[in-house]
C-alpha cells in the first residue's frame, strides 16, 4: 500500500508534536471527487497545519477556491472567489452514553470571529474531506449575486426579466388557482 503524503482520514494520536503540515490541490486529486458537487472543476488549494495542544489538536491554515454561481437577480453565471481562513480546535471527546447531557453557556467571546471554533470528535480520526466540503458549502451565499451593489440597475437584467421579477397589488392575477375547487363536489 503506498503511503500518501495528504491522506483523506488523519489519525490525530499519530501526529508528531510539532504538528503536521497537509497540503491538498486538484492536481494531488485526495479531495477532487469529495469537492466535485461544489466546486466542479475549478481549482482549489487547501493548506493547514494541525499541532497537538494538550488534549485538543490546533488546525490553522487557509482554503482558496471558487464557485461557479448564476445571479439570483439577472440569472448570469458568474464565478465567486472563496477564500477562507481555517483554525478550528480539534477535541476527541468520547460519545454521550445515554442519559447524558451537554450544556453550554452562552458567551459573548464565542461571537468573535478571529477566534477558533471547537469541533468535537467522537474518535481520533479526522476526516478532512467532509470538514472542508462543509466549509465550501458555508461559504455559499443564500442568494449569490452577480457582482458587488448589484441590484434592479444591474446591466443584465432585461424588461423581460424585470416583468417576470415583479410582484404587487398592480400585478394582474391570470388565474385564481382554488377556484377550481368550488366546483367539486363530495359524494356522501
Amino acid at each position: 500500500m503506498k503511503h500518501r503524503l495528504a491522506p483523506t482520514e488523519i489519525a490525530l494520536k499519530d501526529l508528531p508534536v510539532e504538528g503536521r503540515d497537509f497540503i491538498y490541490t486538484r492536481e494531488s486529486g485526495e479531495l477532487n471527487e469529495a469537492l466535485q458537487d461544489l466546486i466542479e472543476d475549478n481549482p482549489y488549494e487547501v493548506s493547514f497545519k494541525i499541532t497537538p495542544v494538550g488534549n485538543a489538536f490546533d488546525l490553522r491554515g487557509q482554503l482558496k477556491t471558487g464557485l461557479n454561481l448564476e445571479c439570483a437577480l439577472c440569472a448570469i453565471d458568474f464565478k465567486l472567489p472563496v477564500e477562507q481562513k481555517l483554525h478550528e480546535l480539534l477535541v476527541v471527546q468520547k460519545p454521550l452514553d445515554k442519559g447524558d447531557h451537554l450544556t453550554k453557556a452562552n458567551h459573548a467571546h464565542e461571537w468573535e470571529a478571529s477566534g477558533p471554533d471547537c469541533i468535537l470528535l467522537e474518535t481520533d480520526m479526522f476526516q478532512i474531506a467532509d470538514y472542508i466540503h462543509e466549509i465550501i458549502g458555508l461559504a455559499e451565499p443564500i442568494r449569490p449575486l452577480g457582482k458587488p451593489g448589484c441590484d434592479t440597475a444591474c446591466e443584465n437584467l432585461t424588461d423581460d426579466i424585470r416583468k417576470w421579477l415583479q410582484t404587487g397589488p398592480d400585478m394582474p392575477v391570470k388565474a385564481k388557482p382554488f377556484q377550481v375547487l368550488e366546483k367539486i363536489k363530495l359524494k356522501s
